[in-house]
């Protein structure tokens, strides 16, 4: 397995001025960095991919649409067509990164709530989505790993189970599941249990604390998470997402008040050393 680090504890938007920052992540022993590529410019990207190359780290990367300009259920078509614009430059950033897989809550526009649950209509417009963008991302290299994520965030797909459902109907091998600790703890009866029952639907891990803070000082990363991938085969990404006090805006949008580490690079040093001793690096 492979260890990788989300550049969104320093940032969100990834640009010249955090370029310094990918040797410290390759100093610190990891083998890759994850890069949120929904708002970075062509002119970044291209920098990143030739400082990633010169340094030998590889590239994952990350989405979250903003509901109100691309939303893939909505029932405005308008949102619906961004949805598939918007993926498809995402998918040229990851190519031009060599990136092998985008990540993260593609289901859905982030910021909206129906006040329901899904709907039998938003998850046919969810498939048909998926099946339109999947063959871009599969000429291009690139895995789709939609994530489950928490209820406070989307009403659309919090667990495992429902994501499952999504990648079963959407039935492309380049469209698999995402699945996060931090998620995972809060949605899940048990983990350990949905990951199984996943099995090698899932193309991409996150390594998040309950607290967002340093892997292993909480209850939501875990021995048996590692054990777990041991025995699903599972050989891809481990990836720690974690956030600090370096961007307070994005600390604001994720109601993080209050720090769970001394310094923000703990969660990235400490976490390597934590998840190097899980998987006997």
């Amino acid at each position: 397995m492979k260890i990788g680090m989300n550049m969104l504890l320093w940032t969100d938007v990834p640009g010249k001025e955090h370029l310094h920052l990918l040797e410290k992540i390759k100093g610190w022993g990891f083998d890759g960095v994850e890069l949120p590529l929904d708002d970075m410019s062509l002119e970044d990207v291209r920098l990143y991919a030739e400082e990633l190359g010169k340094l030998g780290l590889e590239a994952t990367g990350i989405v979250a649409m903003p509901a109100k300009k691309a939303d893939p259920i909505s029932s405005d078509r308008r949102l619906r067509c961004n949805a598939v614009a918007y993926m498809r430059s995402c998918i040229d950033k990851a190519h031009i990164l060599s990136a092998s897989v985008i990540a993260g809550p593609l289901y859905q526009g982030l910021g909206r709530f129906s006040g329901t649950g899904p709907t039998e209509e938003e998850k046919k417009r969810c498939v048909d989505y998926l099946r339109e963008i999947a063959p871009y991302a599969g000429e291009k290299g690139i895995l789709l790993a939609g994530e489950a994520i928490n209820r406070f965030e989307t009403y659309f797909v919090n667990t495992v189970a429902q994501a499952c459902e999504i990648v079963d109907r959407v039935d492309s091998p380049y469209v698999g599941i995402h699945v996060d600790t931090y998620h995972g703890n809060m949605e899940e009866l048990h983990v350990c249990k949905s990951w199984r029952m996943a099995g090698d639907r899932i193309f991409h891990v996150h390594i998040s604390e309950n607290t967002r803070g340093i892997p292993g000082t909480g209850n939501a990363v875990f021995p048996e998470i590692f054990d777990t991938l041991r025995e699903l085969g599972y050989d891809r990404w481990l990836t720690i997402e974690g956030f600090g006090k370096s961007s307070p805006e994005l600390a604001a949008r994720l109601h993080l008040w209050r720090p769970f580490a001394e310094k923000d690079e703990d969660i990235a040093e400490k976490g390597y050393t934590y998840i190097a001793s899980m998987t006997g690096r």
